[in-house]
């Protein structure tokens, strides 16, 4: 009896061995050999490398940066090695994003001349030579034997509070909103602003001040363009330091200080990014990017640093013969953060849509790897770009982590905003997950983010994972079909089953028949949305095969299609199911929900609009007092921000309402305080949208 059990067994483990001969193992083996050729330590050092000029935050040392990354490019043989220019002038725009013009500073500093006789500690507030955090980015210049004046205090840090103060001709102190203050300074005769603001997961760095690099006139802006106001200046302390100034200042004393900022402006400089290439034997690339140009050696000088040193080491392992050269060349950005990416990503953008099948960005704080709460994260794409590389990099991550250090945390988190991870808008098509690896951002945008505080480990395993996943979709071909299609498929078992549960907890929480029944028509319809969402995902495992191949692919994967189609039905039963005992035990009788259409969404069901515009929509050129539905830019999108999150749905063929109906299913939140309607019609006034006829 037993042999009749057993040999069954064994012929389902050798057709699967058999079924996907190298795939597991294969990665295996990847990741063995790419992490005994990595180094932590040279990337660390490739960090000291690039700090020691992105710390001090202009444009000129931007540009030794930049011939940096190259020289650590060339070094290590990359085929391609490039600095690219981009005007500096405040005027030029790539798709909806206005370049900076340049900034520059020699020294700066704020210390107190009144009361007399402080401590040094409290009387020299900020020194741009010791602290180069200490100074906000593009602060004006003061005159040449610097600006005495008063400190006074500002509780609301917003308009309203400038009102209800005297500060024409001062300095405010605030704990908040320092860069959203900016475009209010003019009209209040503001000359500057002292901040001691700290982010939340940072508060108990009492002796840490954050970095200030917003400081534009424009409503969500970053950077300063041609038509900001060049007249005000920023300095940030430590709380520490603030509290002592808050205590003089309640205790009745006068506060003066004396700003000496040497800084200047220029239109007629450049902003650089740099490129590189390992090529492949054929055609397309996938794509890495990291963004430099900022005041932390975490961030993001160890996201670039491992780059360097995860397409670094598989050059090496190419050359060397202990890899094949991958079907597709691997890529890499660095820059400005979104603005040089959106140069190029247009300047590239044929490359990208015809040629790219994937991307990672790298954002990330490579902090200490002994506390517990360091982890490793990896982003899934927003719902606008459905991709099976959702399961790949998990897939590296997990048989890494399992293997080598078991101990670590590791996880997949949805898709978040703010980073140079929108190459997945649909515009540009190329499916992205964005990595990090930090212990809850601590250092994240502070003083205290310093070359000290790099762990060569962090960066060994973030080169490792980078690099493993690099070569792997580089090399991805219709071998490799079978192995995705299962890892998607097990993926899409667990998304649809997770919006189950969710749909479940949400409506059983029904106070009543009639809420109870809308809830069960919403929930069994988010269940049909990620059964075709993750469908779709599985669909772009064609992206890894010729055009010719395709059709072949494609009915190779219609089993798992169906069999996708059928777990999401059993699912709605299921769900069915549960919300009809849920009913029964509460006494409930489920009403029937059906929506009605107002006139408003029968005006939304009429217009389908499209654009032509690629990346996050900033608004800039258009007049703040002419903006509708929204009061400060989207350009950074999260799925509750209806303004950005409604730009990523606009392809021509999708009307408002159904728009708005993708929108709520992803925020799981039904939109309130917006009219999408009279949002587009803004857009299509200002040509930033068409309406298809």
């Amino acid at each position: 009896m037993k042999r009749k059990h057993i040999v069954p067994s064994m012929l389902v483990i050798l057709y699967l061995f058999l079924a996907f001969p190298a795939f597991a193992a294969g990665i295996g083996e990847l990741v063995r050999v790419i992490r005994n050729e990595v180094s932590g330590d040279r990337a660390r050092d490739y960090t000291m490398r690039l700090w020691q000029y992105d710390k001090w935050n202009t444009f000129p040392m931007w540009h030794n940066t930049a011939k940096e990354a190259r020289s650590i490019m060339l070094e290590r043989g990359f085929d391609e090695a490039e600095i690219v220019e981009t005007p500096a002038d405040g005027v030029t725009r790539y798709s909806t994003w206005t370049n900076p013009i340049g900034w520059d500073v020699k020294h700066a500093t704020l210390e107190i001349v009144e009361p007399a006789g402080l401590p040094d500690e409290y009387r020299i507030l900020c020194d741009y030579r010791d602290n180069p955090s200490s100074l906000c980015f593009y602060s004006c210049p003061t005159p040449p034997g610097g600006l005495e004046t008063e400190l006074v205090l500002l509780d609301r840090s917003n308009e309203e509070g400038l009102k209800a103060i005297d500060a024409r001709g001062k300095v405010v102190l605030v704990s908040s909103n320092a860069g959203g203050l900016k475009r209010h300074l003019e009209k209040y005769g503001v000359k500057g602003i002292l901040s001691d603001q700290i982010e939340s997961s940072n508060r108990d760095f009492v002796n840490a001040n954050q970095w200030l690099n917003t400081w534009s006139d424009f409503p969500g802006g970053w950077l300063m363009t041609a038509t900001d106001s060049r007249e005000h200046f920023a300095f940030s302390i430590s709380q520490k330091k603030g509290e002592y100034l808050r205590d003089l200042m309640r205790e009745g004393r006068t506060v003066r200080v004396r700003a000496s900022i040497d800084s200047h402006y220029f239109t007629d400089g450049s902003l650089p990014y740099i490129t590189g290439c390992v090529k492949g034997t054929g055609t397309g690339d996938v794509l890495i990017v990291g963004h430099l140009f900022e005041w932390g050696a975490n961030d993001n000088c160890t996201g670039s640093s491992s780059i360097l040193e995860a397409v670094g080491t598989l050059n090496d392992l190419i050359r060397e013969g202990a890899l094949p050269r991958p079907k597709r060349s691997i890529r890499v950005w660095l820059g400005f953060e979104l603005y040089g990416s959106m140069a190029y990503t247009v300047q590239n953008i044929d490359r990208l849509r015809n040629g790219t099948i994937a991307c990672v960005c790298c954002d990330t704080p490579a902090e200490n790897y002994d506390i517990s709460t360091t982890t490793w994260n990896v982003t899934a794409n927003f719902n606008a770009c459905p991709s099976f590389t959702d399961a790949v990099f998990p897939e590296i991550a997990g048989t890494y982590y399992s293997r080598y250090v078991p101990y670590k945390n590791w996880k997949v988190i949805p898709f978040k905003p703010g980073r140079d991870n929108f190459f997945g808008d649909p515009m540009i098509g190329v499916p992205l997950n964005a990595v990090s690896l930090n212990n809850g951002c601590h250092l994240h945008h502070n003083s205290m983010d310093t070359i000290e505080k790099v762990d060569p480990r962090s960066l060994r395993d973030l080169s490792i994972l980078n690099a493993a996943y690099l070569y792997f979709m580089a090399d991805a071909g219709r071998d490799d079909v079978p192995f995705l299609a299962n890892l998607a498929f097990d993926r899409a078992v667990e998304i649809i089953r997770e919006k189950t549960r969710e749909s479940k907890v949400l409506a059983m929480s029904a106070p009543n028949g009639r809420a109870l029944g809308e809830l069960q028509a919403k929930g069994l319809r988010t269940i049909e949305y990620y059964t075709d969402l993750q469908k779709q995902a599985i669909t772009s495992i064609e992206r890894v095969v010729n055009e010719p191949e395709r059709a072949g692919v494609r009915k190779e994967l219609e089993r798992y299609l169906k069999d996708i189609d059928r777990f999401g039905e059993n699912m709605q039963k299921h769900f069915r199911g549960e919300i009809k005992a849920f009913a029964k035990a509460r006494s409930m009788k489920i009403a029937r929900y059906k929506p009605e259409k107002t006139d408003r969404d029968r005006e939304a069901e009429s217009i389908v609009p499209r654009r032509d515009l690629v990346g996050p929509l900033t608004l800039e050129g258009i007049p703040v007092d002419k903006w509708r539905e929204v009061r400060s830019s989207p350009r950074w999108w999260s799925s509750r921000n209806w303004g950005a999150t409604s730009w990523f749905w606009c392809d021509g063929e999708r009307n408002l309402l159904e728009i708005r109906e993708l929108m709520e299913i992803e925020a799981g939140a039904s939109i309130r305080n917006f009219d999408i309607v009279n949002y587009f019609r803004f857009l299509e006034e200002y040509d930033m949208v068409e309406f298809v006829k």
